[in-house]
């Protein structure tokens, strides 16, 4: 079980290395409008994220709707207007959330969680949904940019 989470963290992890790299250092202004796109969504689901970590483990009865209807996500002007300030608040969240996740014990890994629309998930199943999602908007980068 512990390789497990040790994997997701380390999936999560590996990711604003690729984003950088796919992306340039600084992301330059001029992107296109698809990838302005991208990086709000990927900075407004990073913030949503580790605010429903946090919702886990302070309240043992945590209830969580699908993240796609959490007000965050649907709202890109939430997210900064330069690409570059983008991605930092990401690694910013990110770093926040592999710090969470890093200091979890089994039990927490296995708290269940009502889900809206998948009924009792545990926090594990919630943070592989997560990165499931994080690569797959890798991969949408790297169609964009190819």
């Amino acid at each position: 079980m512990l390789d497990s989470y040790q994997d997701l963290i380390e999936g999560l992890t590996a990711t604003p290395s690729k984003l950088r790299e796919l992306l340039g250092s600084p992301v330059p202004d001029n992107v296109s409008n698809e990838a302005r796109s991208l990086l709000a969504e990927l900075c407004n689901r990073e913030k949503v994220e580790v605010r429903r970590v946090q919702v886990v483990m302070r309240d043992r009865k945590a209830r969580l709707r699908p993240i796609q209807y959490e007000p965050e996500v649907a709202d890109p002007s939430s997210a900064p207007d330069e690409p570059e300030a983008m991605l930092q608040v990401f690694n910013n969240e990110r770093s926040e959330l592999i710090s969470l996740l890093v200091n979890l014990t089994l039990r927490d890994w296995d708290q269940k969680v009502d889900h809206d629309e998948k009924g009792e998930i545990t926090l594990a199943d919630e943070i592989d949904d997560h990165l499931t999602w994080d690569e797959e908007m890798q991969e949408r980068f790297e169609t964009m940019l190819a």
